[in-house]
């Protein structure tokens, strides 16, 4: 009886291994089927195993100048001066970040009527004017505006941020994580107030009296108008010429 129950127990044994197959039972059921043939991909249910997706980063910055720079802050409010503090302009909050004794305070950049800092790199002033006191096509401007050449018909510089979502898709395993930070550059010029922003050669000589002697000027300068550095250069001698 020992020796029948033995036969027995080491068939069922053999049998057990013999029937294993190449692909295991939970692989074949109806439902993973189902999931593989299903177009919507992953469920909020779903539950990924193995090694965990490393964090996107954020590429690129809110401000208009990664660094501090001691700055004169001219306010609306009962002319009031704001002098030496080290600050950035958070372009993304509209706000301007001091650096003081007691840490870092924000000021709202409705509040600024006006603003110079001179770049702790070059030593260079940069001076800001309000959008807020000008009109673009009969609207309000808003935001800080880099004051590039000054005079009569003064250049202004709008910079604004375009943020790129990352395009990360977890199923295909492609696209970036990242998020990332670009800054897109605006010229203007103003008159009486309102402002009219260059995109090339045309805007330019429309912006003076004298356009015939501006464009014989940038053709004996070989000034490039597409460039920053060429345009501050017409705008000057605009300005010298009023």
């Amino acid at each position: 009886m020992k020796f029948y129950l033995l036969v027995v127990t080491t068939f069922l044994f053999q049998s057990e291994v013999i029937a294993q197959w190449a692909i295991p039972t939970q692989m074949r059921a109806e439902n993973t089927l189902d999931r593989l043939s299903d177009k919507g991909g992953l469920s909020n249910s779903d539950i990924l195993y193995g090694i965990p997706i490393p964090p996107g980063n954020v590429v690129g910055d809110y401000y208009f100048d990664k660094k501090w720079n001691n700055a004169t802050i001219l306010l609306y409010q009962s002319e009031t001066m704001i002098e030496g503090y080290p600050v950035k302009y958070d372009l993304h909050g509209d706000m301007i970040e001091i650096k003081s004794s007691l840490g870092i305070k924000v000021l709202d950049v409705r509040k600024i009527k006006n603003m110079v800092w001179i770049d702790s790199l070059t030593s260079a002033p940069h001076y800001f004017v309000n959008g807020a006191e000008y009109k673009i096509e009969g609207v309000q401007g808003n935001g800080l505006l880099e004051v590039l050449a000054d005079g009569k018909t003064p250049l202004l510089k709008r910079d604004q941020l375009y943020i790129k979502a990352p395009t990360y898709n977890v199923a295909l395993d492609a696209g970036s994580r990242d998020t990332k930070i670009f800054h897109q550059f605006s010229y203007f010029y103003a008159k009486d107030a309102e402002l009219y922003k260059i995109k090339g050669k045309k805007e330019i000589l429309a912006a003076t009296d004298s356009p015939a002697v501006i464009e014989e000027y940038i053709k004996s300068e070989k000034i490039k108008v597409n460039k920053e550095s060429g345009l501050i250069k017409v705008f000057e001698y605009i300005n010298k010429l009023q």
